[in-house]
């Protein structure tokens, strides 16, 4: 999922605000599962385009101080591109 995003310079796009996120869903992470600092939020965005057309949903942690937890990027669940739906398969 990475790759696809490099591919296609998503997360330059992202910084560069030409995907706005949308926050879809978020709670306090457990700092037991997750390895992150207490308060930080567990956090599920949408980006979308300027035709607010929805490009990738990602996954990230938000820590107390306003930063990024874990890698410091959103982390990838699904790419729309082209009309094709790139998603993780979930763990069995």
């Amino acid at each position: 999922m990475q790759e696809l995003c490099q591919e296609h310079k998503l997360l330059d796009k992202i910084t560069n605000k030409e995907l706005a996120p949308i926050l879809l869903w978020e709670r306090h992470a457990n700092p037991l599962k997750s390895g992150q600092i207490f308060c930080t939020y567990s956090q599920i965005l949408s980006y979308r385009d300027s035709n607010a057309s929805e490009v990738m949903r990602a996954h990230q942690y938000k820590k107390p101080d306003r930063t990024l937890g874990a890698s410091n990027m959103p982390d990838p669940l699904r790419v729309f591109i082209g009309g094709v739906i790139y998603k993780l398969q979930k763990k069995e």
